[in-house]
């Protein structure tokens, strides 16, 4: 079983309903380095839990592209994969709801990352870094490189900025509609070791 499988199959399982909880693909987007706690939050947004549940390190993130003939692509669910984790190991873990409707994403633009200088949120953050420094506003600056990637034929833009330079975290930033995560998933192997954080659900 691949990675994207094992996730897809996870989702499925702890929905409710049995649904999948989001639309579109996902796809291997890239790699969050840790240090501290993980949020997922809107560019804009002000409302958002943090997770602990994942040791420090290096994770492989996921996210579900899907595709609008108009709006063009949005991430519909995120999910965030322990560095050394495998599909079997995702497949047989305990996973637990740890949150409803908490996450606020916004429109055009939201994140998901760990350590920020002075804990600033998301979009302060970035405003430090040399790639939106002279931007008035991050949410359009990310906009307008999203717009440029997928006019270079990208089905899945995506920035993966580094945030905080005395440790190197980063944070990826992707396209998103205005909506809240629903549902947000952690698991654990036997020992209590989180292994994954999953965000889906993603409602107007």
């Amino acid at each position: 079983m691949k990675m994207i499988e094992a996730i897809e199959a996870v989702l499925k399982a702890n929905d409710p309903e049995g649904e999948p909880g989001y639309l579109g693909e996902f796809t291997l987007a890239g790699r969050l380095l840790s240090r501290g706690e993980i949020a997922v939050c809107g560019l804009d947004g002000g409302d958002f839990f943090t997770f602990d549940d994942v040791a420090d390190g290096l994770h492989e993130v996921y996210l579900a592209f899907d595709w609008d003939d108009e709006r063009g692509a949005a991430v519909s669910s995120v999910a965030l994969v322990a560095g050394g984790a495998t599909p079997d190991a995702l497949i047989g873990a305990s996973w637990e709801e740890v949150s409803d409707d908490v996450n606020q994403l916004s429109e055009d633009a939201s994140a998901i990352y760990s350590s920020t200088p002075d804990n600033l949120v998301i979009g302060g953050a970035l405003h430090r870094t040399a790639g939106f420094a002279g931007a008035e506003d991050p949410v359009a600056q990310a906009v307008a490189e999203f717009e440029a990637q997928q006019e270079a034929g990208s089905r899945t833009p995506m920035l993966d900025v580094v945030v905080d330079p005395a440790s190197g975290a980063n944070a990826l930033v992707f396209p998103t509609c205005d909506f809240t995560s629903n549902s947000i998933l952690v698991g654990r192997d036997e020992s209590g070791t989180g292994i994954g954080i999953f965000w889906s659900n993603f409602d107007g």
